[in-house]
């Protein structure tokens, strides 16, 4: 191999790092998504904070703030290839805090309760969806992690978009989710 063909590869970002930069875009958007959902929606958060995480009602909004602030964070040093790996490490502590949560009210019974995991109107009780997106999400911020370790690239215009995408296709998802199938004999 020339030295020239040699330098050209060893420049080139790996497939892991090209797909890690698009998933840490997708991961940017939902944290950034998520942390204008809590403080658009304030008193909704501040209950769920409460009823949800169990956070005592005076300490919730200081609660609210900390997780927004904190899925600011993870997404603003997502977008940073330097930076990368911590954003993506944070993700994945947030996206794991968030299902231990669920698997404790699944575990406690209490399916009805309000996650605050959805930016849309259909809601619906916990259940497997909520476990295995958060699931999915902590490994996917994993997987950014590990694939920045030794850097990556910048993420591109063309990425933000398909991670735009691909946040619509997720709400979309979760209003399916919350649809109730028809009874039989049910009315529309």
């Amino acid at each position: 191999m020339t030295a020239a063909a040699s330098s050209a590869v060893a420049s080139m970002p790996g497939v892991d790092q090209i797909l890690g930069a698009q998933l840490a875009a997708f991961l940017a958007l939902l944290l950034a998504a998520s942390a204008l959902h809590k403080g658009l929606r304030w008193e909704h958060t501040r209950a769920v904070v409460h009823n949800f995480a169990g956070v005592p009602h005076g300490a919730a909004p200081v609660a609210a703030l900390i997780a927004g602030l904190m899925e600011g964070l993870a997404a603003a040093l997502l977008f940073l290839p330097a930076y990368r790996v911590l954003g993506a490490l944070l993700a994945a502590s947030l996206m794991t805090a968030y299902l231990a949560l669920i698997a404790r009210a699944l575990i406690a019974g209490r399916r009805d309760v309000d996650c605050g995991c959805s930016f849309g109107g259909a809601r619906h009780g916990l259940g497997g969806f909520e476990v295995g997106r958060n699931a999915v999400l902590a490994a996917m911020a994993l997987f950014v992690a590990a694939s920045a370790v030794h850097g990556g690239p910048a993420i591109a215009a063309s990425q933000v978009l398909a991670a735009a995408a691909l946040l619509a296709l997720l709400g979309a998802l979760e209003q399916v989710v919350g649809l109730r199938p028809m009874r039989k004999g049910a009315v529309l």
